[in-house]
Parts: structure tokens; C-alpha cells; sequence
């Protein structure tokens, strides 16, 4: 397979034929009934994906309109209402199918902006999907009451939900800015056979897959417990290199990893870093249950050995190890 070819997505988005997994979890959220929906998780594990999976899925439901909304860099009122001019404007085209003109639409402010929206919605849903949600904090610290009026702006739209997206930190250190929220859904890593799914590329052509055998998919599958990105980070290497252990050999020494290990770790509280470090080193702690809880929703730790906990992710486990 020439280097053009190589299926494996790593840093960007994708969504349709490209996203594989997370059923369980597009179900749970395009099914809910809860107007104020949370995921969380760690950074790479797919967040931004499954939203732009919810928007590729709902833009073919006429009864409902998806917005994907990136609070990147969102520091004040003013970039509040350009981000959400940057949503209407990507979602240009999906609006022109349900005959919503963005000249109606588009204002500088948010607060004006959601409310012609409102109105050319028609009662159909707006599902507004809320993409790196942490800058919310930054947000409320900046400007007072403005995270607060955002929600009330909204809630008015009463045809509107909302599927944020954010890190753990913003369950920790959110206050009132997500005071209208339940507790998140954890976004962790893939189930064993959405991993599988992955490195086989099974949704291509059978002739443009990896031609990875079973060994070979286990053995990557296991190394990086079923994380995403470090799926993909593996199996590139491998059909690069031809071989599954010097693909891991080089993903363990990768610098762009070993620094997502050590981002992702100062994402966790205080407990949960003290649990991870005593299940990777196999020593006994006094955990709390609602931190072990949250490691098993992030797909930090699992169920192992009898009445056991282990860290499935080896290049985590080393890192553990060796911080």
C-alpha cells in the first residue's frame, strides 16, 4: 500500500464513511430527551468527531437542523458572536436545504443572531453542537454573567438542545458555567470490536483495506488499548514499516505521544492521578469510587485480574512507570 494510500486519520476530524464507533453513544444523544447533554473526555479520543458525526447524521433529518459551534479562543462577547457567524457560515448549505436564509441570521452579536434563528426554525430542533467547551471558563472569567446569558439565550429557543463537548477540567472547575448541565457521558476508548473496525478499515473497498492479519490487529489493539489516535499512530507505522512490534517500538518513543500522555494525565485531578499511578505500578491506594468511576468511563483503566484494575494502554502504563 503506497504512503498516498494510507487509510489512517490522525489529528484531523472525520465523520460519514471515515468515523467508526461510538453507536452506542450517537444513539444515547440523538435519542435523549435531556435538552442540556455533556461528553467529556481526554484530548484525541474523538471528541470533535462524534460531534461532526452528529451533524453529518442529523443535516439528512429534516426535523432537526445541527449547528457545530467551535468556542476555540473565545474570550469575549465579541468573539462569542463571531464564532457563532463562523457556524453559520460552515453551515450555509444545510440551512439553504431547510430554506433558512443566513442573510436573516447572521449579526455580530450572539444574543440577536439566536434569536432569528429561533424564528426561521420553524419548530423544527436546533441541535447546537458545542465543540472545546473548556473556553467557557475562560469565557465567565473574562466577562461576568456572559457564560449565564448565553444559556438563557438558548433556553428561550425552545426547540433547542445542546451536545457540549469538553475535557474533564470543566466538570472539575466549571461552577455556574455548567450549572444547567447533568454530569458528563465519559468519552473513553473504543470497544474492542470498534477497534478492530478500525484497523481492518472495514468500511472500504475490501481491495483498499490494510492488509493487517488477526495477530497483527490484536497486538496493536492491546498495546494501545483501543485509543483512537494511537490506533492510528500504530497501524501507520506498521504498514510503513511491515512489522507490528517495531510499529509499537516507535510509538513508544514518539515525542508527539509521549507528550499526550503527559497533557492528558495534568487533565485528571489530584485522586485520579494518584489511582493511575498505583494501578500502573501494581501498589495498593485508598481509592474513591467516583474516581475510579471516571478512569473506567475515560478508558484510562479496566476491570482486570480478579477484583483487579489495570491500565490497558501500554504506552500509559509506561509513562506511568517511568514519570
Amino acid at each position: 500500500m503506497s504512503a498516498a494510500a494510507v487509510p489512517f486519520v490522525i489529528g484531523q476530524w472525520v465523520c460519514g464513511s471515515r468515523f467508526y464507533g461510538r453507536e452506542p453513544e450517537i444513539e444515547g444523544l440523538l435519542g435523549a430527551r435531556q435538552r442540556w447533554l455533556w461528553i467529556a473526555g481526554l484530548r484525541r479520543v474523538g471528541k470533535t468527531s462524534l460531534l461532526k458525526q452528529l451533524d453529518h447524521l442529523s443535516g439528512a433529518d429534516s426535523r432537526r437542523v445541527p449547528l457545530f459551534w467551535d468556542l476555540q479562543g473565545v474570550g469575549s462577547a465579541e468573539e462569542l458572536g463571531l464564532t457563532f457567524l463562523d457556524a453559520l457560515l460552515d453551515a450555509e448549505e444545510t440551512l439553504a436545504r431547510e430554506e433558512i436564509s443566513l442573510q436573516e441570521i447572521e449579526d455580530g452579536d450572539f444574543f440577536p443572531a439566536i434569536a432569528k434563528l429561533a424564528r426561521a426554525l420553524q419548530g423544527r430542533e436546533l441541535l447546537l453542537l458545542i465543540d472545546e467547551a473548556d473556553e467557557l471558563m475562560t469565557l465567565h472569567r473574562a466577562v461576568s454573567g456572559l457564560a449565564a446569558r448565553l444559556w438563557q439565550a438558548i433556553d428561550a429557543v425552545e426547540s433547542a438542545r445542546v451536545v457540549l463537548a469538553s475535557s474533564p477540567r470543566l466538570f472539575d472547575h466549571g461552577g455556574a458555567v455548567i450549572e444547567r448541565f447533568e454530569a458528563p457521558r465519559y468519552l473513553g476508548a473504543l470497544t474492542d470490536d470498534e477497534a478492530r473496525s478500525l484497523l481492518r478499515q472495514d468500511r472500504l473497498p475490501a481491495g483498499s483495506r490494510p492488509s493487517f492479519d488477526e495477530t497483527c490487529v490484536e497486538t496493536i489493539r492491546e498495546a494501545c488499548g483501543n485509543h483512537p489516535m494511537l490506533l492510528q499512530i500504530a497501524a501507520k507505522r506498521c504498514l510503513e514499516t511491515g512489522d507490528a512490534e517495531e510499529a509499537l517500538r516507535q510509538v513508544a518513543v514518539d515525542r508527539s505521544v509521549q507528550h499526550l500522555l503527559a497533557v492528558d494525565f495534568d487533565l485528571l485531578a489530584a485522586a485520579e492521578q494518584q489511582i493511575l499511578r498505583a494501578v500502573a505500578n501494581e501498589a495498593s491506594t485508598d481509592a474513591e469510587p467516583a474516581a475510579i468511576e471516571r478512569l473506567l468511563g475515560l478508558g484510562l483503566i479496566r476491570h482486570g485480574k480478579p477484583n483487579g484494575l489495570t491500565v490497558p494502554n501500554r504506552f500509559l502504563a509506561a509513562w506511568l512507570r517511568g514519570s
